[in-house]
């Protein structure tokens, strides 16, 4: 999903101990969990033709439309979905303690420029580093770290810099090859599950077999150890999802305008959605690479063979996430903390916080194949199989199981079709192609778009939003201040 769920990379360092029973709520930027969705705004500059037509209300598709609102241009949001956020989206309801990210949670990369960070900060948004959160491996039922960590840590790592040394050996597309070359000598290595889990599954939602190694460099070297350096990665309690959709608030917009037809020609474009018919002199198309892919939105004329490549080498990986409620505190010998847990076995890696929030929650990811495996169960299978594996580590967890359950499908969700894009092999600078616009009329952004250091990330879905509607913009003959806007 935009933004990763998850980056368990910055779990290899150990954080001091920290308890965030005293952090604030949020100011007025983020509603409440009982506020409701956010209601269809009106474009004061709208006329019959807009100047721009923004396709999708998540991270980017809320930075196009907030860049053009900065130009005082007409824009017009089309959302297929009854809400702002896209793949952030924070479950209000489950629990009446907190509310529960099932998409994007974290502020990444602060501490090289995150502009969504920089708007939590002016709006006074109380967020907590993440690097000062405790981390703790287990091998068995209620174990502190056992010796054996240090042997896994030493797997991981070896891994990790076979990853990074092959990555920075190729300077081009055509000498790309799967990361499964680099990572097959650890085949019998006893942690080979866990080290891939965390050092490839977790950046490309799909195995070694089906990762690009250019990509994943870019990736990774891009923004080293992010979560264990101090002020780079923050949590915020308030939930990611409400704050994305408290940003998109007061865009006009039109829910439920599920896209069927974008028709261009040589003045403008017109986009057919079930809920009418809209003309615009441009549009930037926001929506996943996954739901361009499968083909739900029909281009007329057809999308130049450059960019539908673009569209199908970067398909989308899954990461799993769910969180349980339970009648008792699971793990007193933190005393409160909120933890990072990861389990070390044989099995595809499943890691979870514990005390999510200082509450008897705990909140459970999973990638790549277990993802898929998981997604693909009824809601009783799904808990059924994650008290099971989370009884190797707490016995008594199913036992205290108190019926609270909430859990993410973005794989199944015809709007997503997945978490966040992936290269497939030898196509890493697919990314870059896909900015390129059609015609001058039709503009990409999202996730998949985003720069290096921020493939997959909220902020670089943002930034591309602006990106896209910028360079939209100046197509129609708009004279931009700087690169756009910044917030």
């Amino acid at each position: 999903m935009a933004g990763r769920g998850l980056n368990r990379r910055g779990w290899l360092i150990g954080s001091a101990a920290a308890t965030l029973a005293g952090c604030a709520g949020p100011k007025s930027l983020v509603p409440s969990a009982r506020e409701p969705a956010a209601k269809e705004g009106v474009d004061p500059h709208a006329s019959p033709v807009y100047d721009v037509i923004v396709i999708g209300g998540g991270a980017a598709g809320i930075g196009a439309a907030r860049t053009a609102q900065s130009y005082r241009r007409s824009v017009l949001v089309l959302e297929a979905q009854e809400r702002f956020g896209g793949r952030a989206l924070t479950d209000n309801a489950t629990f009446s303690e907190v509310g529960f990210d099932l998409g994007a949670q974290f502020f990444g990369h602060c501490v090289s420029g995150n502009v969504l960070f920089g708007i939590a900060q002016a709006k006074g948004v109380a967020v907590v580093d993440f690097s000062t959160l405790p981390t703790y491996f287990f091998l068995g039922a209620n174990k502190a770290p056992d010796p054996q960590v240090a042997s896994f840590v030493a797997t991981l790592g070896g891994m990790t810099g076979d990853i990074l040394s092959g990555g920075a050996l190729i300077a081009n597309a055509s000498q790309d090859y799967p990361v499964s070359r680099i990572t097959k000598k650890y085949l019998k290595d006893r942690w080979y599950e866990n080290a891939i889990g965390i050092a490839v599954t977790t950046y490309s939602g799909a195995q070694p077999a089906q990762s690009s190694t250019q990509d994943l460099f870019d990736y990774i070297v891009g923004s080293p150890l992010p979560f264990t350096t101090p002020g780079d990665s923050y949590v915020l309690k308030s939930g990611m999802g409400n704050f994305i959709q408290a940003l998109g608030n007061g865009l006009p917009v039109k829910f439920g305008a599920v896209v069927k037809r974008i028709v261009r020609d040589a003045t403008g474009v017109t986009v057919v959605t079930t809920r009418g018919t809209y003309r615009a002199k441009t549009a930037v198309v926001t929506v996943s690479t996954g739901v361009l892919g499968a083909g739900a939105i029909e281009f007329v004329p057809g999308l130049p063979a450059t960019t539908r490549d673009a569209i199908a080498a970067l398909p989308l990986g899954l990461i799993y996430k769910c969180a349980l409620g339970f009648n008792t505190d699971l793990f007193p010998q933190f005393k409160g903390a909120f933890t990072v847990v990861t389990q070390l076995s044989k099995q595809p890696a499943i890691s979870y916080f514990a005390n999510f929030w200082n509450y008897n929650i705990v909140e459970i990811l999973a990638d790549a194949d277990i993802a898929v495996k998981i997604e693909s169960m009824s809601r009783t299978g799904q808990i059924d199989y994650l008290l099971k594996r989370l009884e190797e580590n707490v016995p008594g967890a199913a036992a205290a199981f108190d019926g609270r359950f909430t859990a993410s499908n973005w794989g199944k969700n015809p709007y997503t079709h997945g978490s966040y894009s992936r290269a497939t092999v030898g196509n890493a600078d697919a990314r870059e192609t896909l900015r390129a616009p059609v015609g001058r009329k039709i503009w990409f952004a999202g996730e998949a778009l985003a720069e290096t250091s921020t493939i997959t990330l909220l902020q670089g879905a943002y930034n591309s939003g602006i990106a896209a509607a910028s360079g939209a913009l100046q197509s129609i003959g708009v004279k931009l201040r700087g690169r756009g806007i910044a917030g």
